[in-house]
Formats: C-alpha cells, structure tokens, sequence
C-alpha cells in the first residue's frame, strides 16, 4: 500500500508543468513562534504564560494535512496547544497558540525544555505519515519561572523609643526572603538626614545589606545603633523609617516608630532645684523652717530671762564690803562697754520686760 501511494505520488508530480513546480516544493512546510516563555509566578501578579506560533504551507501546489504535537516532560508546569492539525492550501498559514502555566510562588531554579513539531501527513488526498515524502518543522525552546522579590522587616518592637540626651539604643531586626530566588535584601534608614538635622547620629550607618538570604529563609539578626542628641531644652520626638528591600525586583517593607528625646532637666542653681519641688512641697518646708526658728527664738528668751534672773537674786544679797562712796559726781566714769555680751543680754532683756 506504501509503495503504490509512492508510485503515485511519483507520476502525479511527473506531469506537473516544470514552471509551476518552480514556485515550491510540494510537501514543504515551515513552523515559527514567538519568545521563549518566562512565567511570573509572584503572588497577586500571576499569569499564564502564552506563546503564539505559525504554521505555514509553503507548497505551491497541492493543500497539505498538518499534525501539531509537542515534546514535553515538565513536572511542577502545564502545557497546552490550542489546535493540533489543520489542513492548508498551498501558500496558506495559520496561527495558534502554546499556553503555560503553574502555580504561583514555584521556585525559580526550575526550567524545563519543549519542542513542538508541524508535520505533513497528506498531499491533498494523497496519504504520506511515515513516509520520505512527509516533511517536519521543529519549535524548540525552554520555559523558566521568573524570579521575584517578597521581603518582610521582621522587627519583634516597633514601639516607640524614649531616649535621654546622649544615650544609645541598639534597634535589632531580621529580614525574610518570602520570594522565589536567592536575593540579597537592602535595609536602609530613609529619613537619616532628618534625623542627623535634629541632632541624632546614627552609629551603624543608615544602610545594611543581607545578602544571599536564600528563598524560605531569613537573615542573621542585624541593628542599627542610634545615640539621642547631646541637648534637648525640650522633647524631641521624630519618626525613625526603616525600609528592606529586594534586589529582584521593587519589592520592599517598612517600618515606622517614635523616637523620643526626653527634655533635659534644669540644674546647678536654686532656681533647678525649686522649679522641680511643688507648690505644697514648699508650702510645707516654710512651715518646718518658721518652726524651727520659732522654737529656737523661744529658746533663747528663756535663756536669758533665766541668766536676768539669777542675777537679780545675787543683787539681793547684803553686800559683804562697805559701800563706795562717791565724792563728785563730775568724776562718774560712764564707761559702757557696748562690745561685752552681758551688757547686749541685759538691754535684750529689759527690751523684753517692757513687751
């Protein structure tokens, strides 16, 4: 049956005229698609990937039967062609279409190979699958998954930081690799110059880099040191914005929180000291203090009515020597002496009987 579909094939062509013949080889075909396909698998963003082929007749004779097949051993990927035969005049094309697909967040170190082949079965009516006569056009290419970024700022506290004026707080965090590839991850403190204007410094450096953080993992822990201004005659409070992102791709997260500078307090004169004591404080330290001096006031009086006292008992007492007269009272010596204690004491006390 092959050798007597051969024979006619043979004649058929033989009586062909030598011109028409010239315009193209019966049986040829041709087979053309487009780019090699590159899936993107990140989450909220995914898509069937479809490439788009054509088949041609490039006979210039005789209407060719086409078969479309594929070569195809991918596991964790799709693939589906929208037609698989067609029947075409000669100089005719037709369009169709290779579609994969696969689930979102498959891992970008996988990549498979695929062939798709065009291949004529008949001459008109005239049968030639398995035959010399039955030409064959090949697609081979390779489907990849494209890579993509998926960071997340893992900081266990992001509330917010009181600080004193000089002091150093260490801020610790960890970055994740939720993406599909090997990605190294870029930390950065975005507002830095704000933060350096109002007096912060920060000691790490405002930038950090994780690298080669694997896809699934997380990075070492790392941190930022940051020391408080050297004054503050009032709180300063500003945000502190800290951005991871990937190098994949524009993929990023941030994190914002307060630093708080607490105002210095006033100090080395009385006025520090009194401005940090309450209204009642001092209201109750006056009356400690006039207390105080009331009773030590007190104290002395009774002293010196005691002391006037007994020397007014002494001054009962006979004399035990005769009285001194005196002869002139032109030569009365009135020499008071104002610096002797007694004589102040005396003064004080009969200041006080007059009261």
């Amino acid at each position: 049956m092959t050798l007597a579909t051969l024979l006619v094939a043979f004649l058929f062509l033989t009586v062909l005229p030598l011109s028409t013949s010239a315009q193209g080889v019966v049986g040829s075909i041709s087979l053309e698609c487009g780019d090699d396909p590159e899936i993107n698998v990140k989450p909220g963003e995914y898509q069937d990937e479809v490439v788009e082929c054509t088949v041609t007749n490039d006979g210039a004779i005789l209407a060719e039967n086409i078969d479309i097949t594929e070569e195809w051993d991918g596991v964790y990927v799709n693939m589906a062609i929208s037609e698989n035969s067609f029947t075409l005049d000669a100089g005719e094309s037709a369009e169709f279409t290779v579609t994969f697909a696969c689930d979102e967040r498959t891992d970008a170190e996988i990549e498979y190979e695929f062939t798709i082949t065009a291949t004529v079965t008949a001459w008109g009516p005239i049968p030639v699958e398995g035959t010399p006569l039955s030409q064959v056009a090949n697609h081979t290419g390779d489907v990849t998954i494209k890579e993509y970024g998926l960071v997340t700022l893992d900081m266990p506290d992001t509330s917010s930081r009181n600080m004193q004026t000089s002091e150093e707080i260490s801020i610790t965090f960890q970055v994740d690799n939720d993406g599909n590839a090997a990605d190294s991850i870029e930390i950065r403190i975005t507002n830095a110059n704000e933060l350096e204007q109002l007096g912060f410094v920060i000691q790490s450096g405002d930038f950090l880099l994780a690298n080669d953080v694997q896809a699934g993992g997380i990075s070492d822990q790392l941190e930022f040191v940051i020391r408080a201004p050297s004054e503050a005659e009032l709180e300063i409070r500003n945000l502190i914005v800290i951005e991871a992102s990937s190098t994949l791709d524009d993929s990023k997260d941030v994190v914002d929180f307060d630093l708080i500078v607490e105002a210095e307090q006033e100090s080395g004169g009385l006025g520090a000291g009194l401005s940090e004591v309450s209204t009642d404080d001092l209201a109750l330290y006056g009356a400690i203090g006039g207390g105080v001096v009331f009773v030590i006031f007190l104290l002395i009086i009774i002293g010196r009515v005691s002391k006037r006292s007994s020397k007014n008992k002494v001054a009962t007492e006979a004399p035990s020597e005769p009285p001194i007269e005196i002869e002139d009272e032109d030569e009365l010596d009135f020499d008071l002496d104002f610096d002797d204690e007694e004589f102040l004491a005396d003064d004080l006390d009969s200041m006080l009987d007059d009261l």
